[in-house]
């Protein structure tokens, strides 16, 4: 029972969750990003679209968020909600728009652009884990990619 006094709703399987996940990450258009850096951890809300294989953000080059990750790339993403909660662990690149590799295509709709605003940069998260869960009964399967690898 939940504190309304109505039942959970029920376990989602595997492949469930993750069809769940992938609307969420192309609906979504917004995340808090956590970094660590020198200061200790660092959580702010950005703007991001998935385009189909990365997170993509924006931020300012001189902002916290881009410093750390030029010294350690490693981030957590977060979406949802505490009764729905998706957490996407994986290495993130600061991309200059003279800069991107061959291929990148930037999302549209992303709030600020970095094409078109100068000094801010993309940031590229790469999943390499990705955790999902809705309520209780869903932590024991929670982890739905592990090395970048979908488990369902």
């Amino acid at each position: 029972m939940s504190l309304t006094g109505a039942a959970p709703a029920p376990v989602r399987d595997l492949a469930q969750r993750k069809s769940d996940v992938l609307d969420t990450l192309a609906r979504d258009s917004h995340l808090w990003l956590a970094t660590g850096g020198p200061s200790g951890t660092h959580m702010v809300p950005l703007g991001c679209a998935w385009d189909g294989g990365h997170v993509v953000m924006a931020t300012h080059e001189r902002h916290r968020t881009a410093r750390n990750l030029r010294a350690d790339p490693r981030a957590r993403a977060a979406y949802g909600t505490p009764a729905d909660v998706i957490l996407v662990d994986g290495p993130v690149e600061v991309l200059s728009p003279g800069e991107l590799p061959a291929g990148f295509a930037p999302p549209s709709g992303l709030p600020l652009d970095p094409a078109r605003v100068p000094g801010c940069v993309y940031l590229r998260l790469t999943p390499r884990r990705i955790l999902a869960w809705r309520h209780r009964g869903e932590i024991p399967g929670r982890t739905l990619m592990e090395n970048g690898r979908w488990l369902a």
